[in-house]
């Protein structure tokens, strides 16, 4: 199967909880995305790409900044969800391939005979909350014996301002890496 590439894609590691949905949750979940979730994803969104301007000219206040951002986020994050899917209630920390249109992560569920994930991410270390639905576009037995299945995953339903903040992040992972790298 050829996997088309919109973004580029980044191994992360973000704090994860999943749920298998069926269409019908699906169409529901996608109806019930509020204005008010939207206006805070593009605050986040303008909030981060100002945070980011600002480094470069005042990095002490911008640090101080991104730190009571990041605090703000932990802070209401784990009550945005308005989903109305019971989530499993596994959240962890998790590897994922990320990109701003899907990801691919190892789990032990075997999510073959799914159509439709929700997915509540939490992006580290901004703490930025996303509720996300994904198309399953694969599910296969790895020879892992931890988390022997691969899924893959495209976002589907996703606002500008989520794919924006999503884009945002995987820029500031990789400047971050980048600077690591030249660093040592």
């Amino acid at each position: 199967m050829e996997e088309r590439r919109r973004y580029f894609r980044l191994d992360d590691e973000v704090v994860m909880d999943f749920q298998a949905i069926s269409q019908e949750e699906f169409q529901h979940w996608k109806e019930s995305q509020s204005l008010e979730k939207n206006e805070l994803r593009e605050l986040e969104q303008e909030l981060g790409t100002l945070l980011h301007q600002m480094r470069s000219v005042h990095p002490s206040l911008a640090q101080i900044l991104e730190l009571y951002n990041r605090k703000i986020n932990l802070l209401s994050g784990h009550k945005d969800d308005s989903s109305g899917v019971p989530m499993s209630g596994t959240e962890s920390r998790v590897r994922v391939n990320l990109s701003a249109c899907g990801m691919s992560f190892y789990t032990d569920s075997d999510l073959s005979g799914s159509s439709h994930l929700l997915f509540q991410l939490q992006l580290k270390p901004s703490n930025a909350m996303l509720n996300l639905a994904g198309t399953v576009v694969s599910a296969e037995r790895t020879l892992q014996t931890n988390n022997p299945f691969l899924v893959r995953v495209n976002f589907d339903g996703i606002q500008e301002s989520e794919q924006e903040l999503l884009i945002q992040h995987l820029f500031q992972l990789q400047s971050k890496t980048l600077k690591h790298m030249r660093d040592h």
